[in-house]
């Protein structure tokens, strides 16, 4: 048993070592010394095995001198001046930073090329990459469009675009999608309208290459385009075919407002205008409701025709609204409910004038801020009107 002890006497290993500091407080230590724990009071001697007796005892005071230990006073909290650089410069510096890095990754995506070097580039390229400058030439003849720079292709570069549609694949259609966008918009109807009236002919083109083309010619401002429009609105067949018909009727509402914006003044005289008036009316009673309602508010704002006006005062019913479902019967969103009963507001003033102030003053005060800023913008113009 003795040599056993000997052998494995645990105080020997290196991870139980004791040793003492010299103010006689005992400390232990693991091998790496990570732990500084007090032992108990006395303990055993790992020499001899013999117990040890308890620090601070008679003999334990005879035989070592207890000297005081000396605590460094604890300094004072730093002021606030010294933690201002860590509290606000620091991340002040980082959101500076973040900022320049956004707005140098936002400089490098930006596409600056010209209308002459997307062209060239959609000529040039290839897959995917000649699909992006398609997309690219498009964006930016509707940007032209919303500052008013027109034309925006001149000649040449209309005949290039042209060339390009007529020479992409069957199998690109979205290319061609994103071309016959940028030709509606090229500001040159006369070599456009031809190309896109042909198109719109053929009867085995895709649906969404088929309501690029309505676009196209509704984007074209060019009268010549609004029989074939007018043929389009008739068209009845697949669940997904009134978006067609929605854009036809957006189409030609469209053509006719650039042409001339105050249409009542030209309704006497123009005969094409009262086959267009006609025909809206007769979409107000739609099952779509996009295409009801869109055209009950054109009628309405751009012919001064009430045929909808009980579908326009219906929506300005938060409870009707509320209670109106749409595809896989979803609901309208606030933002589209919101939408919805600033046209009708705007409509409806447009056939009453002021015999809709009594409206217009309850609106001022609707939950909705968008209803509410329409309404006043309508008073202020009604005040105008008065005075």
């Amino acid at each position: 048993m003795k040599q056993f002890t000997e052998v494995c006497n645990p105080f020997k290993c290196k991870i139980f070592r004791f040793y003492f500091s010299s103010d006689g407080v005992k400390v232990v230590t693991g091998v790496a010394g990570d732990s500084e724990l007090s032992s108990s009071p006395g303990g055993m001697d790992p020499q001899e095995g013999k117990q040890q007796p308890a620090a601070g005892s008679e003999s334990d005071l005879a035989r070592e001198d207890v000297r005081a230990v000396s605590v460094p006073p604890r300094k004072g909290g730093r002021t606030f001046l010294e933690l201002f650089p860590q509290l606000f410069g620091i991340p002040f510096l980082i959101v500076i930073v973040l900022v320049l890095v956004w707005v140098f990754f936002g400089a490098i995506a930006k596409d600056n090329r010209s209308v002459a070097d997307l062209l060239r580039d959609i000529q040039a390229g290839g897959g995917h990459s000649r699909l992006q400058d398609a997309k690219a030439l498009a964006d930016q003849l509707v940007a032209k469009q919303a500052t008013g720079e027109d034309p925006y292709l001149g000649p040449e570069e209309t005949s290039q675009l042209l060339q390009l549609v007529e020479n992409a694949s069957s199998g690109e259609d979205q290319l061609r999608i994103f071309l016959v966008v940028a030709l509606g918009r090229s500001g040159q109807p006369q070599q456009a309208v031809p190309f896109l009236l042909g198109q719109l002919a053929q009867q085995n083109i895709s649906a969404e290459l088929r309501q690029a083309t309505i676009a196209g010619l509704a984007w074209s401002g060019d009268r010549k385009a609004i029989p074939a429009l007018l043929d389009e609105v008739e068209v009845t067949g697949s669940p997904r075919g009134w978006e067609s018909r929605f854009l036809a009727i957006g189409g030609v509402v469209n053509i006719l407002i650039r042409n001339g914006p105050d249409l009542e003044k030209i309704l006497a005289d123009d005969p094409q205008a009262r086959a267009v008036l006609d025909k809206l009316k007769g979409q107000v009673n739609d099952q779509r409701k996009e295409i009801s309602w869109n055209t009950a508010f054109w009628l309405a704002r751009h012919f001064g025709d009430d045929s909808g006006a009980s579908i326009l005062e219906e929506i300005l019913d938060w409870d009707f609204l509320d209670g109106v479902r749409g595809d896989h019967n979803r609901g309208l969103t606030v933002q589209q409910k919101e939408r919805w009963m600033c046209q009708a507001l705007d409509g409806l003033y447009r056939l009453r004038g002021s015999e809709f102030r009594d409206v217009l003053l309850e609106k001022k005060t609707d939950r909705s801020l968008a209803v509410k800023d329409k309404a006043l913008t309508l008073l202020e113009q009604l005040d105008d009107e008065d005075t």
